[in-house]
């Protein structure tokens, strides 16, 4: 009696090597370089700023223009350098959404900002605002940076531009809401808005919080079904305002 032969699949070595190959050459440059020298691009201007205004700041300046001038961009200046050290050393993610209307949206929510106010400004102004709303304007961009810096040294290296899964964050600014990073950064437009408030920079506010929360609907949908316990920690936390939504 003969024994029964079985087939046995040929696995092609070769074939998945190449592959794990470019897939780690692609994360490399896209997933750290690139970023990591966009970040510490942006983090090289706003030093730059904060230098030139420190060297032309008057003796006896007020508090508020201190504020303007050197703390809040100062802070802006960290939230910018962070990043680029953060994406050099993270690890491959778990999941990906890699479709092209996600990275869009990640892309657009995080340029969108600095790129109106770096290269088109605020545009014909809608109305003068007080004095005041100026002084109010730098303490919310302070507290805004801050929280953000705060949230970028909860996250460390799950930091990510396009939708990622690396590990859940439930604790630190993230048992406020879901998308603490998204809050700070919408309050630091807030400012920026109340600053100078021009049909440009009203019209790329509305589209910049339109693409945070496309954004955050796409984080969600990829943490929920890369960690099992996302949704529990959706029920009981808030998206984006404590205590309200």
């Amino acid at each position: 009696m003969s024994a029964a032969v079985v087939a046995v699949p040929r696995v092609d070595l070769r074939h998945r090597f190449n592959a794990q190959y470019w897939t780690g050459i692609r994360f490399l440059l896209f997933g750290r370089a690139i970023p990591g020298i966009l970040f510490g691009c942006m983090g090289w201007l706003q030093l730059s700023k904060v230098i030139a205004n420190v060297e032309t700041m008057p003796a006896g300046a007020s508090a508020s223009r201190i504020g303007s001038g050197v703390i809040s961009p100062a802070l802006y200046t960290m939230f910018c350098a962070i990043p680029a050290v953060l994406y050099l050393t993270r690890p491959q993610p778990k999941a990906r959404d890699g479709r092209l209307v996600a990275r869009t949206a990640a892309f657009s929510g995080t340029l969108m900002q600095l790129v109106v106010g770096a290269f088109i400004g605020t545009g014909p102004l809608l109305y003068a605002l007080p004095p005041m709303v100026g002084t109010v304007s730098v303490v919310i961009s302070i507290v805004s940076f801050t929280g953000a810096i705060w949230s970028l040294a909860y996250l460390r290296r799950s930091l990510s531009i396009i939708p990622e899964a690396r590990r859940l964050a439930t604790g630190g600014p993230y048992r406020l809401v879901r998308h603490p990073l998204y809050l700070f950064e919408i309050m630091a437009a807030v400012a920026v808005l109340f600053s100078s408030l021009g049909v440009i920079s009203a019209i790329s506010f509305v589209g910049f919080v339109g693409m945070q929360m496309t954004r955050a609907r796409f984080e969600e949908r990829l943490l929920a079904g890369a960690f099992p316990e996302y949704a529990d920690y959706a029920r009981r936390t808030r998206r984006l305002i404590p205590f309200v939504w």
